[in-house]
């Protein structure tokens, strides 16, 4: 970078004691970082949005950089310094900025690596039936509750079992499953219930799988094109298609009605499904959203927990797979919240570096940003593997360089175990002909 610095005599910074990774990843975003010198006013003090990403960035990479505090005191290093244009970050300053930080500056470096990382090989390869072409488009949307104190203004209240008050700051990912790649993350609105934030960030083409908490007549309408004629009794075309978990039918869960039932086979039992019907949900409220004349699917299947039978009421618009396929489909909606329980505790979302919205943003889209950077880095997608090895880089317990050695053996076997797999269904179908 080629910012300027205030150059007047000081004592020479200090070094931190620990090996400072990430530096490489610094000098992989100069370009981007060029967009991101923008001044934000603090008194007689200068704060840039480039500086205070490259100190969130290199924080990331380094499990001791974890509040206001240390991040103060690790700007101040050499290893830190001969990336920023200034002699240190400030913890009020570096407060105050959190307030008027624009985070949708960043968004440009995620689309870009995002593009870089889709043009790469996944290294995993999907199912090869009809699920594979629909796991290429398939989101799995959640959200998740990040610790906040009482004066964070838009965090939400509520009592846990002992009657205890908790804090908690939402947020929201649209995942890829294919890829493991967030297609979104949001900071919601103060009040934006999860069904209104999705239909905020839906894309045309996809397939989303929502969990019950976003059971809403509005969200299943968005998936749809809006009518050219608000009288017309035609069905409107499907946008994009959904596969969401709904509470059975009661209280102020609607029935199916006016139901057919489609028939059975033999791998939809297999698969714990005891009931395949199409209908419409013709209450008043489902009218008044627009979607009585929608032709739904529902699928309810059973499965048994700890010697308890379990039944799950599926409502989607995919109709021309399987009812097998649908309840596959759903078990990839569990991997939105591997995906959160791996960024809370690497990210260390546990501390919120800011009590506003856009700080925390910023902290998230960075948070990201690192991710992909790994990614890119490993030469691997996201698997399984990555996720508990880079969780030992996140407790000090090991660096990058020391686990991908050990994630390239990894990925080495799963690909021979893969090939050995598909050379026997090969032997086996040629053998049945």
């Amino acid at each position: 970078m080629t910012t300027q610095r205030d150059d007047s005599p000081q004592d020479p910074p200090k070094r931190w004691p620990e090996k400072v990774i990430g530096g490489k990843y610094v000098r992989l975003l100069e370009k981007h970082l060029r967009n991101l010198r923008g001044e934000s006013g603090h008194g007689n003090r200068q704060l840039y949005l480039d500086d205070v990403f490259i100190t969130y960035l290199l924080a990331f990479h380094n499990p001791a950089v974890r509040s206001l505090r240390t991040i103060e005191d690790f700007s101040q290093t050499q290893q830190v310094q001969k990336h920023l244009s200034l002699r240190k970050i400030c913890k009020s300053t570096l407060s105050d900025f959190n307030q008027l930080a624009d985070p949708e500056r960043l968004v440009p470096i995620l689309q870009a690596l995002r593009c870089e990382l889709s043009r790469k090989p996944s290294g995993r390869p999907l199912p090869e039936n009809d699920l594979q072409g629909l796991l290429e488009r398939t989101i799995a949307v959640d959200g998740t509750f990040l610790h906040a104190v009482s004066d964070v203004t838009w965090a939400i209240a509520n009592s846990n079992n002992h009657g205890a008050t908790r804090h908690r700051a939402r947020l929201d990912a649209h995942l890829n499953v294919a890829t493991w790649l967030p297609e979104a993350i949001v900071v919601p609105e103060p009040k934006q219930s999860e069904a209104d934030s999705a239909i905020e960030h839906l894309q045309a083409d996809r397939l989303y799988l929502y969990d019950r908490g976003y059971m809403s007549f509005a969200l299943i309408r968005a998936h749809y094109e809006s009518t050219v004629d608000e009288n017309t009794v035609d069905e409107p075309l499907v946008k994009s298609h959904f596969v969401t978990r709904f509470k059975p039918a009661g209280d102020n869960s609607p029935a199916l009605q006016d139901a057919l039932d489609r028939p059975l086979t033999e791998e939809d039992r297999a698969a714990g499904i005891v009931s395949d019907r199409v209908g419409y949900f013709t209450s008043d409220t489902a009218r008044r959203n627009g979607i009585g004349q929608l032709l739904l699917r529902e699928v309810t299947l059973q499965y048994e927990d700890q010697g308890e039978t379990k039944t799950v009421r599926l409502i989607t618009n995919l109709m021309d797979v399987s009812a097998a396929t649908i309840a596959l489909l759903y078990r990839y909606r569990w991997q939105v919240e591997l995906f959160f329980r791996w960024f809370k505790s690497f990210g260390n979302f546990g501390h919120l570096l800011s009590h506003q919205r856009e700080g925390v943003l910023t902290h998230v889209y960075v948070t990201i940003i690192a991710i992909l950077l790994m990614y890119l880095h490993t030469g691997f997608r996201p698997s399984k593997y990555m996720f508990a090895l880079v969780g030992q880089v996140a407790t000090g317990t090991a660096t990058m360089e020391e686990i991908v050695p050990i994630l390239r053996e990894r990925e080495r076997r799963s690909e021979l175990d893969r090939q050995s797999r598909a050379r026997r269904a090969a032997n086996k179908t040629s053998q049945g002909r």
